[in-house]
């Protein structure tokens, strides 16, 4: 008993000296952070690209100031948000139009793989055009479905070079 009774006060002697009672002013919460008056936070202004000496901050420039958002296709002269299509066997001259969209973009199709020999879909001549009404900027690029294409609905995927993904779901129509 004497044992036991030795063994339950170091433990008591422990965990008081430790902050581990819950009826200590630290509400049981895992120790606390030393006591004190918190100091009101500092405000520090800067631009992108401006230095400010005593103060360790990175303020990124943003690749783009506009993020692209594809919200028209079309081939021919008109975009429209449903979309349009390409013949199986057949070639077409398509454009996105939206705002922050480029020809500096990566385009995808879905249903096929970049690279691969075995696209059924694949891009070319991937171009910036001028969009007319409130979006004026655009991607333009041309498409050649192989003969045997899948028909149906594609998606077409644009890639800005700082890796900003935009889509136009469903866009690209596969028809006999």
């Amino acid at each position: 008993m004497t044992r036991w009774f030795a063994s339950l006060v170091c433990c008591a002697l422990f965990f008081a000296g430790c902050g581990g009672s819950g009826a200590s002013g630290g509400g049981g919460g895992g120790g606390g952070g030393g006591g004190g008056p918190v100091n009101p936070p500092v405000v520090v202004s800067v631009a992108a690209g401006q230095n400010t000496g005593g103060v360790d901050i990175n303020v990124v420039t943003p690749a783009s100031s506009t993020p692209p958002n594809a919200q028209l296709l079309g081939s021919g002269q008109v975009a429209q948000n449903t979309g349009d299509v390409v013949h199986r066997g057949g070639t077409a001259s398509v454009f996105l139009c939206g705002p922050g969209l480029s020809g500096s973009m990566q385009v995808f199709i879905s249903g096929s793989t970049f690279g691969s020999a075995t696209n059924d879909i694949t891009v070319s001549g991937i171009s910036t055009v001028r969009c007319s009404g409130t979006v004026t900027s655009g991607i333009g690029f041309n498409v050649n479905a192989a003969g045997n294409a899948a028909l149906g609905a594609r998606t077409v995927v644009l890639q800005a070079p700082n890796n900003d993904i935009t889509t136009f779901t469903g866009g690209l129509e596969v028809v006999p």
